[in-house]
């Protein structure tokens, strides 16, 4: 692991390190929408994780499958797969589905939220942009699924009894922020301003371009 990779999952209030400490102590996981696997593999490092994903680009199940920290990589579609794993009966310590949602419609992404409570047996953890924001042509590469489809707002996670916390200052990372740009100098720029504003943020998710939720789960 790089400098720069331990930072992101140590700094306080980063992306990464919120991720990393909202999954805790799990044993198990599941990543819906794991892509190539490389985030997991980032926010495991020295963890004992025993993590099973799930993509529907079939380019990412194949790289997430050459990562070591999966015990098993499905491809297919986030909520067929859930409904498959609830009729087996089985569940894991922590469902994790970072920046996935948005990629399907509003009515898959309701019922996705319904199953992943039947799945979890300690936590669900989200991620999404705040609202509904236009995916850039530059990320969206080579895999179709990457179009955002649908917008989410703090209320849709309370209302099912999730804590919801903001993440990225939203005039950085609006859609017509200034982190929305191709140049690296003015994206180090926008990171160090967004990262300056994070505590604020975390606390106030309506200054913030997203939101991270977390639902504990009680049987």
């Amino acid at each position: 692991m790089t400098f720069f990779d331990r930072l992101k999952i140590t700094l306080p209030f980063s992306y990464m390190k919120l991720l990393r400490d909202g999954i805790g102590e799990a044993k198990t996981i599941l990543d819906l929408g794991c892509e190539d696997g490389r985030l997991l593999d980032l926010l495991s490092d020295g963890k004992d994780w025993k993590i099973t994903g799930v993509d529907i680009f079939q380019k990412n199940v194949n790289g997430a499958a050459k990562r070591k920290i999966y015990i098993k990589v499905t491809k297919g579609d986030i909520v067929e797969i859930s409904k498959k794993l609830i009729r087996e009966k089985k569940k894991f310590d922590v469902v994790f589905c970072s920046q996935v949602i948005e990629h399907i419609d509003r009515k898959k992404g309701e019922e996705l939220l319904g199953l992943v409570d039947k799945l979890a047996r300690k936590r669900v953890l989200m991620g999404t942009p705040k609202g509904f924001m236009e995916q850039p042509e530059a990320f969206l590469g080579d895999n179709p699924h990457q179009v955002h489809k649908s917008g989410w707002s703090e209320d849709d996670f309370r209302k099912r009894g999730y804590r919801v916390y903001g993440i990225g200052f939203g005039p950085v990372w609006s859609e017509e922020g200034l982190g929305r740009t191709y140049s690296k100098p003015v994206a180090v720029l926008a990171s160090i301003i967004s990262y300056i504003f994070s505590p604020i943020v975390y606390y106030v998710p309506f200054l913030a371009a997203g939101i991270i939720c977390f639902k504990d789960i009680k049987r």
